[in-house]
């Protein structure tokens, strides 16, 4: 694994919707998008997005250059079944749930109608059970506004909003965390297409 250096690193929301217990990005442009196979155009219309006031900011954005590099997001143990059959040779498991982490903690604007990426994130995140696909790239040495291409790779985690919590610490920003609720939906190293 190569080191990720400071500053090259993309972190987007991307709204979701389940239909029949199926989870599928919501694109502006195209509707609904297979979590499974994404392509650089949804990306990119998320990408460009980082302020309250730009077109379609209520349903995602970049929020790249406002959370902390303390992030907790990634594959955590995945649970595993080892219930054999008659039939089970061997000791044999198999995955049921992708466990994972999604905790961001993020910068807060002291002024709450400014029109900042600050806001673009208080805004996304302040309602609980509201349902993302969390992007992360961090292969490649690609500013956080850089377009995302064929080729690139991408990791996408399925959550739902949980309660947003302020905090206030003596000579630090202000801050806000969000505690993603993991859905056991992953898409890790993804290399994109079209």
């Amino acid at each position: 694994m190569t080191k990720v250096l400071p500053g090259y690193e993309r972190l987007i929301l991307i709204p979701a919707v389940e239909i029949d217990g199926v989870p599928w990005m919501i694109s502006p442009t195209a509707g609904l998008v297979d979590y499974e196979n994404p392509g650089s155009a949804i990306l990119n219309e998320y990408l460009a997005i980082t302020k309250p006031s730009q077109a379609n900011a209520a349903q995602g954005g970049n929020i790249s250059c406002v959370v902390l590099d303390d992030l907790n997001l990634g594959v955590a143990g995945s649970d595993t079944d080892s219930s054999k059959t008659l039939c089970s040779k061997g000791n044999s498991e198999e995955l049921t749930f992708y466990n994972f982490n999604a905790e961001l903690n993020a910068k807060r604007d002291e002024n709450i109608t400014a029109d900042s990426t600050e806001n673009l994130f208080r805004d996304l995140t302040r309602a609980p059970d509201v349902a993302y696909f969390i992007g992360h790239s961090v292969v490649g040495q690609y500013d956080s506004t850089e377009l995302a291409a064929i080729g690139q790779e991408w990791d996408f985690y399925y959550v739902h909003t949980d309660i947003q919590v302020p905090g206030y610490s003596d000579n630090e920003h202000i801050q806000a965390q969000s505690s993603f609720v993991p859905k056991n939906v992953v898409n890790v190293g993804h290399t994109l297409g079209i």
